[in-house]
């Protein structure tokens, strides 16, 4: 865990660099339909400047929280099979294998009772996780939320806030989580001393996705699957190798305006792994005429 007087230093520091003042932030965040609990509004500083949002605080700090709801992001019925749908599941899908049990049990319990997840990190497990970007459905809309660490001292809060975020929800929805998001996570709470209960379940989709497609698409990569079953195709989008880079020039040199396509690119992330849940549980006829198409 990083000592207090360091994790401070480290605050007034980037907040120089930016020209922030460094008194506490005041009011609340000005974002439509959405409430993010516990939250103060950051000063207009850094991705501030960009990104509405609050400022969340426990013991272990203080992290930046964007919060925003899907239909600000697109219009409902933009994509093929949204909608007024977007928060219904198809139920009765049966697939054999690893996750097979998981995405049947969520079909017939529900979107409300997952939280999507998805990490940005600056590369090995020995280095920092500095946006982690959560979806939920409320009954009416996707509330997408963004844990941003301005500094590297800002790690231990944001693992924090996740693990306050997660309370709640019985399933965790990943891609590739099981592999890298979940353990990597894991190993970073316990380099920051901070407890982390997930939801009891996890449900990888790219497992069910690579037996369900892997003989109709060239891989079951994210992005494969967004654009051939989820009909997207996205532009203007940062490369996954650049996203340690940008983070590491902005703690630097403060540079907001080249981070804010990043968040861009993981709000687009747990957004898609929605729609590939969707396909998943529908029926493999409906998936082929969206194919075909």
């Amino acid at each position: 865990m990083i000592p207090e007087a360091l994790r401070q230093r480290l605050g007034e520091i980037t907040r120089a660099r930016r020209g922030a003042p460094g008194g506490p932030a005041t009011g609340r965040s000005p974002e439509a339909g959405a409430r993010v609990a516990g939250a103060r509004v950051a000063a207009a500083v850094g991705v501030e400047e960009f990104l509405a949002g609050g400022e969340w605080s426990c013991e272990h700090g203080a992290v930046f929280v964007h919060e925003s709801l899907r239909s600000q992001i697109e219009r409902r019925g933009a994509l093929a099979g949204a909608g007024s749908a977007w928060g219904r599941l198809e139920s009765g899908v049966q697939l054999p294998g690893a996750g097979g049990i998981e995405l049947a049990d969520l079909s017939r319990a529900g979107l409300g009772r997952a939280l999507f997840l998805d990490l940005e990190t600056c590369g090995l497990t020995s280095s920092p996780v500095f946006l982690a970007g959560t979806m939920h459905w409320n009954g009416e809309d996707f509330v997408l939320r963004q844990y941003f660490a301005r500094h590297y001292g800002e790690e231990a809060a944001l693992i924090a806030a996740l693990a306050q975020a997660t309370r709640g929800f019985e399933f965790l929805v990943t891609f590739n989580g099981k592999t890298f998001d979940v353990p990597f996570l894991s190993s970073r709470a316990l380099v920051n001393r901070v407890v982390l209960p997930l939801p009891p379940r996890h449900l990888d989709l790219l497992h069910p996705a690579r037996r369900r497609w892997r003989h109709q698409l060239p891989d079951c990569r994210l992005q494969t699957l967004e654009l051939h079953v989820c009909r997207r195709r996205r532009s203007g989008d940062v490369p996954g190798e650049e996203v340690p880079g940008l983070y590491h020039d902005f703690v630097r040199h403060g540079d907001p305006w080249r981070l804010v396509p990043v968040f861009h690119h993981n709000l687009l992330d747990v957004i898609t792994m929605a729609e590939i849940l969707r396909a998943l549980c529908a029926s493999e006829p409906h998936f082929q005429r969206t194919i075909e198409r």
